[in-house]
């Protein structure tokens, strides 16, 4: 979904005039109301739910994703990167992402969704509605998006065909209790991690609160050392002034941690972790 900044002088087009419509789907509250919108507005026929697995997610989220699209009576396209992030950032680009450098979106979901629609033009047809989820109060950035613009995937001359996909944020201006309240109206329950942390982002986001870290460690300490151990092994680390192994060990006395596992982590050495 690689950003244009062209905005289609026709605007958004009537809802008896678009052939397709996909909803970039997260299992987060705010694509949820991407894809409440979409119901709203066209035959659930013409829907396809698409999920990127970026490999950092929650291991519940597939099933989650299969689940609500049959729930809703949406096509689910379910997509993936074979090297996945930590394979990414171990073999190809060593580094973990940071603001300037956010290259897991690049790979891992930008590119792969884009080449499915170029794949599947002649099955969308000739004028597609891609919809996203952001509102403009998560971030200073995402204050700034249009609400309407051309997707990437949109062929500005008819020598490789007709094509035409406008991006539409249609969550823009809506506050986040707005979202759990159209997941109600869709009898979709809110994804698990907002029982303890306010955004369902990837599991170890750079720019999630170290707070929100140490929950997700505490549930899922086995994902957790695999990321310390991408760290100790490039020798960069999670964020420039922390690392995740320092939030990991202060996880380490926690009750909610299997006691076998806290033996395991706590006696793990630079060596021990190297040796991958």
């Amino acid at each position: 979904m690689a950003r244009t900044k062209i905005i289609p002088p026709e605007g958004l087009l009537s809802d008896l005039e678009y052939t397709s419509v996909i909803v970039s789907y997260s299992n987060g509250i705010d694509s949820t109301g991407a894809l409440y919108w979409a119901i709203k507005h066209f035959p659930k026929e013409m829907v396809y739910l698409i999920y990127c697995d970026t490999g950092c997610e929650y291991p519940e989220n597939i099933k989650l994703f299969y689940r609500t699209a049959t729930f809703i009576g949406v096509k689910p396209v379910l997509l993936a990167d074979p090297r996945g992030f930590l394979g990414l950032l171990l073999h190809e680009r060593l580094k973990f992402p940071d603001m300037k450098r956010r290259w897991y979106t690049g790979y891992l979901k930008t590119a792969i969704i884009d080449n499915w629609i170029r794949q599947h033009r002649a099955q969308l047809g000739n004028k597609c509605l891609f919809l996203s989820g952001e509102r403009r109060d998560e971030s200073t950035g995402r204050e700034k998006l249009p609400e309407l613009e051309h997707h990437s995937t949109t062929l500005r001359t008819k020598r490789l065909g007709d094509f035409i996909c406008h991006w539409y944020r249609p969550c823009l201006d809506y506050q986040k209790g707005k979202m759990f309240e159209q997941g109600r109206e869709l009898h979709l329950k809110p994804h698990p991690c907002y029982e303890y942390i306010g955004r369902c982002s990837c599991m170890f986001c750079m720019f999630m609160p170290d707070r929100h870290a140490m929950e997700n460690i505490k549930r899922y300490p086995e994902i957790a050392a695999e990321y310390v151990r991408a760290e100790i092994k490039l020798q960069h680390t999670w964020k420039k002034t922390r690392s995740l192994q320092s939030v990991f060990n202060e996880c380490l006395d926690i009750d909610n941690i299997d006691e076998d596992l806290q033996e395991e982590y706590s006696q793990m050495n630079l060596f021990d972790m190297l040796d991958i």
